[in-house]
């Protein structure tokens, strides 16, 4: 559904289902959509983390083929290296096939002085998530984090001075960066307030509600209330049937 409203919103483009892989996907893929539309959008309304970069050289490619240039030996080459610098990189095949293509220069990204609250819940709908778990000992755990490439470790940082809480767990061997909350005070005083206050406006809101209300058990009852908790456990994320 939230696919659609996206959609919807830029009014080009097409949703498709992927019933094998149990995934939608939104895409927009001619070129004209990507000048006139999606481009001018993320211009006026600019990423801050380090896709910002991926953007800029991902529409210079725009840019070259809206002009014709990619079908000349110089404007092909170009989008090479600018294709060298984007996301992962060249894949494995083109780089056997053209070995000497160098990438472009990244754009530096510049991060705000504060992150918003309304793209913070934007960002978390993406990236984030909520977990409950329960151990051996009935020791009932609440988790809130928020996943990244360690590109990103800057940015990953803010979130800990956004939620006055949190902490940060860098895996340099699998490239990633998680913010995390465990700590329940903070899950019940700072995280739940947040998205009271701002909405997540994606599938994920139904396991954010379903956290609130273990919390809520946890915070009047504690162990007592663990059978009820562990059947909120058994719907929510993975878990949950539609």
């Amino acid at each position: 559904m939230i696919l659609h409203k996206i959609q919807k919103y830029f009014g080009v483009g097409s949703v498709t289902n992927r019933e094998s892989r149990n995934i939608c996907v939104y895409r927009v893929t001619k070129v004209e959509d990507l000048k006139r539309v999606i481009i001018p959008h993320f211009t006026c309304y600019p990423l801050i983390s380090k896709k910002y970069s991926d953007f800029i050289l991902w529409s210079k490619v725009v840019d070259l083929m809206a002009t014709k240039q990619h079908l000349t030996p110089v404007g092909f080459n170009t989008i090479l290296s600018y294709y060298a610098s984007i996301n992962t990189g060249l894949s494995p095949k083109v780089m056997s096939e053209f070995p000497d293509i160098v990438g472009a220069d990244k754009i530096e990204v510049k991060l705000p002085e504060r992150l918003h609250p309304e793209w913070v819940s934007g960002f978390v709908a993406g990236d984030g998530g909520f977990s409950i778990g329960i151990r051996k000992t009935e020791q009932i755990y609440f988790r809130f984090h928020i996943a990244q490439h360690s590109r990103d470790q800057l940015l990953m940082q803010m979130f800990i001075s956004f939620f006055d809480c949190g902490k940060l767990n860098i895996r340099t061997n699998a490239k990633r960066c998680d913010f995390y909350v465990q700590d329940f005070r903070f899950i019940f005083d700072k995280i739940i307030m947040h998205f009271d206050n701002y909405p997540l406006c994606n599938i994920k809101t139904l396991d954010f509600e379903s956290f609130k209300q273990a919390a809520i058990l946890y915070k009047e009852g504690g162990k007592d209330n663990i059978e009820e908790i562990q059947q909120i456990i058994n719907t929510m994320n993975s878990k949950r049937e539609f």
